[in-house]
């Protein structure tokens, strides 16, 4: 069940699960214990639904059965768009985890079932094919890598082999809200979809990300940690997560009228007529010979400082872009 390149990425390193008691992450748990992977937990608690402090009890009694460390978070009561801002706060919460105790990967339960609901409500909005494609099993960010294991499984084959191993899992009846826009298309699209032809669901899925690797990532270059591709609100957004950013609808549109800050992190700039992402830098002071040789080389002002910071010499950049 488990994706195997995905497994190897977890071993021997650092790793913390989204953790809810719910079927799928609770599949993953055993599933990542019997592989053997290495792994704490960190649960929010919304609080918003009648077992939410027995969820979270039975959490700290599961983790310390099997001695591992747990960070649980109480999330504010959200007055409105429940979906979006309890996403927000949890991977605040997950960011600050990875950081502070330095976690090398961020393990997610999400499964086919959801890669398909996302790509539903990607096209009912109307959404490009890297935007329908939505989540990988590996997405990097700033800090840290999320890995999801399951991506390529069914949910029924997770409630299968809970039922089979006899595993406990607590039910989230929250999700039988159809109020909430995914519930509402898990339950009338996704969910009878993929029970009838999840394997055919899943080797169009494996098409789709062949064929944007043929289409945009073939036309995408690197050089020494610089990001070169075409002009387009999509590709930059992908090269965006590359870099370990999630650009917000605004800062997409900010993106493609000029040479900017991204986050305060990312950096975005346009030569012959393609997209430079970087990291951002800051130096207090370019020497003059470096600031001219920058000047005559035409290097756009933004990325001058991530060049003489890492010690790359002009011509090797122009190379780079001219190849």
């Amino acid at each position: 069940m488990l994706n195997e390149p995905c497994l190897e990425k977890l071993r021997e390193a650092r790793n913390l699960l989204a953790f809810s008691y719910g079927s799928d992450s609770t599949a993953l748990f055993y599933l990542l214990q019997r592989a053997k992977i290495d792994f704490d937990l960190a649960l929010v608690n919304y609080a918003s639904r009648k077992n939410s402090e027995i969820e979270q009890n039975e959490a700290l009694k599961l983790a310390k059965k099997f001695k591992k460390r747990i960070f649980i978070r109480k999330a504010p009561s959200f007055k409105s768009n429940f979906e979006k801002n309890a996403r927000d706060f949890r991977y605040k919460f997950f960011d600050e985890l990875c950081y502070e105790f330095s976690y090398t990967n961020l393990i997610l339960a999400h499964n086919l079932n959801d890669k398909f609901e996302w790509f539903l409500m990607q096209l009912s909005k109307g959404a490009g094919l890297l935007e329908l494609n939505g989540f990988d099993e590996m997405d990097k960010r700033e800090n840290y890598l999320i890995i999801r294991p399951l991506l390529n499984t069914a949910k029924n084959e997770i409630l299968s082999f809970l039922k089979k191993e006899d595993i406990f899992f607590f039910k989230d009846e929250s999700n039988d809200d159809e109020s909430f826009f995914r519930n509402y298309i898990r339950k009338r699209f996704a969910q009878p979809f993929v029970s009838e032809f999840k394997e055919g669901l899943k080797k169009s899925f494996s098409y789709m990300k062949k064929d944007i690797k043929n289409l945009y990532e073939s036309q995408n270059k690197e050089f020494n940690g610089i990001l070169l591709c075409k002009i387009d609100e999509s590709v930059i957004a992908k090269n965006a997560k590359k870099l370990g950013f999630v650009l917000s609808a605004k800062q997409r549109k900010e993106a493609l009228k000029g040479d900017c800050v991204l986050s305060h992190r990312l950096g975005l700039c346009y030569t012959q007529n393609r997209a430079l992402l970087f990291l951002y830098e800051k130096v207090s002071k370019i020497p003059k010979k470096d600031k001219e040789n920058f000047r005559k080389a035409k290097i756009p002002p933004l990325l001058r400082a991530y060049l003489f910071k890492n010690k790359i010499n002009p011509q090797d950049f122009l190379n780079f872009l001219n190849s």
